[in-house]
């Protein structure tokens, strides 16, 4: 796997520059672009997969005024060498990828900047809006593969790419010099080789695309929020039973889509049809819950019809018992079962050998009467 250092340069759309108070000093926020999905540069292919990887690296690095050196070799953007040359006062922060790119914004302190000669020349650039470009600096690793993107042969696949900085430079600048092209990249004790891609001569396509969705995605923005103003309206009317003046219509660029009553209508129905299916099976659940419990109910009422038919019969049989031992029904009358129970159990004679009293004549001078005569 070889090392190489990259610097792909691309270009600020000047008007896009904003002036913002940030800690209670000036700034210039300059919007910025590198690194385009799957593109090949230099031979080499930067995959979508491999920027998703990495590209956040680039959140809070330094916004050096051109690629830092020390003699004719490139450093690393946080050395001291290189912020005593290079530093401006800005850095990148807001690093974000969208629409298959990668996007981010360098902060510049004013005050700052207007301390070096370098910070001065950019501040005037920004205030007259002449051509200004920025140029991500990167360590990547390169394996050797063969094939084709965008309409562009490649020999080779940036790997681990991990982001230094994202200079800022003044002027058109030109192809890469010799001197860039083949220049060493010094981090630490090693030597890497500088590649310099030029992103405007070779991605003119993806810029003029890039500047097309966004000039698309503004008018439908503003297309949506005129139809969902209309929509809103029609709402309104239809919940008040009332009909709207006119029929509600699209960009007419886009065609004739009037939008009437009927059609809000059965657009909210539309809408409402998956929770009103929602419901529909929370009552049919509801339905098996009330039939089950109801099956439960009656399961139980039989049960119980049984208990008090049995306890019923219970109870006319002692009535019988204890009607046969002397009792009447006022007597039983407000008797309770267990007090029947009770009654009913002295009246039975107890277990054992017992002699009736009258044996003997029944006299009771003869003598004990639990006693046999002799």
């Amino acid at each position: 796997m070889q090392t190489k250092h990259a610097h792909i340069v691309t270009r600020v759309n000047a008007s896009q520059i904003k002036k913002e108070v940030i800690n209670g000093e000036d700034h210039y926020r300059i919007p910025s672009a590198t690194l385009p999905d799957n593109q090949v540069m230099n031979g080499g292919l930067y995959p979508a997969d491999e920027i998703a990887a990495s590209f956040m690296s680039l959140e809070g690095t330094p916004a050096p005024l051109g690629h830092p050196k020390v003699g004719n070799q490139f450093v690393p953007a946080n050395t001291p060498h290189a912020i005593n040359k290079h530093w401006i006062g800005a850095w990148n922060e807001n690093v974000r990828r969208e629409g298959g790119r990668v996007l981010l914004d360098k902060v510049v302190n004013i005050r700052v900047a207007n301390q070096s000669e370098g910070g001065r020349q950019l501040i005037q650039a920004i205030e007259k809006q002449e051509p200004i470009h920025t140029s991500t600096g990167l360590q990547l690793e390169i394996k050797v593969a063969n094939g084709e993107s965008r309409g562009k042969p490649y020999t080779w696949v940036a790997q681990n790419m991990k982001f230094d900085h994202d200079a800022i430079l003044l002027g058109e600048p030109g192809a890469a010099t010799p001197e860039e092209g083949v220049g060493m990249f010094v981090n630490g004790s090693t030597e890497t080789e500088v590649m310099t891609c030029n992103l405007d001569a070779e991605s003119e396509d993806w810029m003029l695309e890039s500047m097309a969705d966004d000039v698309i995605r503004a008018r439908h923005a503003d297309e949506k929020n005129s139809l969902m103003d209309k929509m809103r309206q029609a709402f309104r009317s239809v919940l008040a039973g009332t009909q709207t003046e006119a029929p509600l219509s699209t960009n007419a660029q886009e065609g004739d889509m009037s939008l009437t009553k009927e059609d809000v209508v059965n657009a909210i129905g539309e809408a409402l049809k998956p929770y009103g299916e929602k419901l529909d099976a929370a009552n049919a659940k509801l339905g098996e819950l009330e039939t089950a419990q109801k099956a439960q109910g009656d399961t139980v009422s039989a049960l119980k019809a049984n208990a008090d038919a049995a306890a019923a019969a219970e109870s006319a049989k002692v009535d019988e018992q204890l009607k046969a031992a002397g009792f009447d029904d006022e007597d039983l009358k407000g008797m309770t079962a267990n007090a029947k129970q009770k009654v009913l159990a002295k009246q039975q004679q107890p277990a054992g050998f017992h002699i009736n009293a009258a044996f003997g004549g029944g006299n009771a001078d003869n003598g004990p009467q639990d006693t046999l005569p002799e």
